[in-house]
Parts: C-alpha cells; sequence; structure tokens
C-alpha cells in the first residue's frame, strides 16, 4: 500500500504568487510540480552519491598504486607518449 505524506513549505508571497501563474500557465497543478521537484532532487542526491564512491574508490587505487611504488614521474609519462605520439604518426604517414 501507498503511503502518502504532506508537505509544508513557506515562501514569500510574491514567490508564492508567481509559482501560483507559472503553474497555471503550464496548465499543471502545484502538486505534481512539487512531485516532480522532490523526484528530480532525490534522483540527483542518488547520482551524486554514486559518483561519490566511484570517486573515493579511484583515489584510494591511487594511493595504493603510490604505496606500491607503481608510479611515473610527469618527465617519465611525457617521454613514452612523445614516443608514442612519433610512432603513430610515422605510421599514419605510412598509409
Amino acid at each position: 500500500m501507498r503511503r502518502k505524506a504532506q508537505l509544508q513549505i513557506d515562501l514569500d508571497a510574491s514567490l508564492a504568487e508567481e509559482f501560483s501563474a507559472a503553474v497555471d500557465s503550464a496548465r499543471t497543478s502545484e502538486a505534481e510540480v512539487l512531485r516532480e521537484m522532490v523526484q528530480d532532487y532525490v534522483d540527483r542526491q542518488k547520482m551524486d552519491g554514486e559518483y561519490r564512491r566511484f570517486l573515493e574508490a579511484k583515489v584510494s587505487r591511487g594511493r595504493d598504486d603510490i604505496a606500491a611504488g607503481r608510479v611515473m614521474s610527469a618527465e617519465e609519462t611525457e617521454r613514452l607518449f612523445a614516443e608514442r605520439r612519433q610512432k603513430a604518426m610515422k605510421q599514419g604517414n605510412a598509409v
């Protein structure tokens, strides 16, 4: 069984009037607009939480790599990719 709840919010009178006018012009109800806004907010919070967990795991893996010595200096990385770019350019010219 679906439970219903009521939500009461306080708004400035002018904002409440503008909201009512916007809802009327959209030919919908205030309750429907608020339900959609609440659902959008909940969905965004879930996505933010998922991304935060993903990012924390990625940072943790990076810290583990550093602790285990699995790192390259910026200079090593640049040298490696310069070689790769040069090789790719030679292969591209040969085709």
